[in-house]
């Protein structure tokens, strides 16, 4: 009888606590994120994945890689309401009129694009009548490649230097291999693939100083405004795992090797070691940064310089984040 009991209540018990996980996972609020590139500034994106961190803010948080489709265009199904990507989007959409899409974070300004060559080019005037490869057509890594070539080396993209449109970012690395092209302009980490390979650095945009609202969060304007405190609690999540990314290097680490896949541990350090202290503790979007970007694309696009950069970020949920002391608070622990 006593036995009988003893496996009665440790049944119950048992059944409490699977109903009370049943319970909690039901009060959840599923979202999905859509992001839009594999490098290391994403991390605190996939940190807050990885380790949980929306159950913290009542989130059952996924993430989805946007490939070939524009990760602004997911917002349109209504199915993703929230994307993690570069501004260039969102910006392009003001330009052609459609100023729905609003910026609530910037995660990092710093771009970290080289342009790497085959050995014989040695100057970026060596470029001439060559071929480079970059992105998606119109996307983030080709319009800043334009404006590098116009504004920092007075060539004429399409005149003095073809533009190869090669897609995913890897693929670009792979034209270098292959002889396909003469260079390409590269992100973390398949620069440092590419310059343990031997390829030669002709030039790094961070250190011509080019800075853009590089990796953001990208909303809907209605989506503020309908449920703000959906977009706040995903915020809380960025920051959360921005504060990981800042403070436990073995986390990240293990997180980048699972979504940087073919990258070797030294590639990977690499990576968190350049990308930690470009990562901003409080990712304001910036009004001042968004007219800076308007300005390298009115190289392509005139209008963009007619553009309200106020329109086209949403400070105002960091700032609350910001003021209430919850991002100081993450960094006492």
């Amino acid at each position: 009888m006593f036995h009988a009991t003893i496996v009665i209540v440790i049944f119950l018990v048992a059944w409490l606590f699977h109903a009370g996980l049943v319970s909690a996972a039901d009060r959840l609020q599923p979202l999905t994120v859509g992001y839009s590139n594999f490098t290391g500034t994403y991390g605190p994106l996939w940190i807050a994945i990885e380790e949980h961190v929306g159950t913290k803010y009542g989130l059952d948080l996924k993430a989805i890689y946007a490939g070939r489709v524009r990760p602004q265009q997911l917002l349109a199904t209504g199915e993703v309401p929230i994307v993690v990507a570069s501004a260039t989007g969102t910006m392009a959409s003001h330009i052609v009129g459609v100023k729905d899409h609003v910026l609530v974070a910037t995660i990092t300004s710093k771009v970290g694009i080289s342009i790497f060559s085959r050995g014989d080019l040695k100057t970026v005037d060596d470029l001439k009548g060559k071929t480079i490869a970059t992105g998606r057509p119109g996307a983030f890594l080709d319009a800043t490649v334009r404006y590098v070539l116009r504004s920092r080396f007075s060539m004429i993209p399409d005149r003095d230097v073809k533009l190869l449109l090669t897609g995913e970012p890897y693929l670009g690395l792979q034209a270098l291999e292959r002889g396909v092209v003469d260079a390409a302009a590269l992100s973390v980490p398949f620069l440092f693939i590419a310059r343990k390979a031997g390829f030669k650095e002709l030039a790094s945009f961070d250190k011509l100083g080019v800075e853009y609202p590089y990796t953001s969060v990208v909303v809907l304007r209605q989506t503020v405004a309908k449920n703000p405190e959906l977009v706040e609690r995903f915020l809380k999540c960025i920051v959360e795992g921005i504060y990981i990314f800042k403070t436990n290097k073995a986390k990240t680490l293990a997180v980048f090797k699972r979504y940087m896949k073919g990258a070797d541990d030294e590639i990977l350090e690499e990576t968190y070691q350049a990308t930690r202290g470009t990562v901003d503790e409080a990712s304001y979007p910036s009004s001042p940064m968004v007219k800076n970007a308007l300005d390298m694309l009115a190289l392509q696009y005139p209008q963009a310089k007619q553009i309200d950069a106020s329109l086209i970020v949403e400070p105002s949920l960091v700032k609350k984040l910001d003021d209430s002391g919850f991002i100081k608070a993450l960094y006492k622990k």
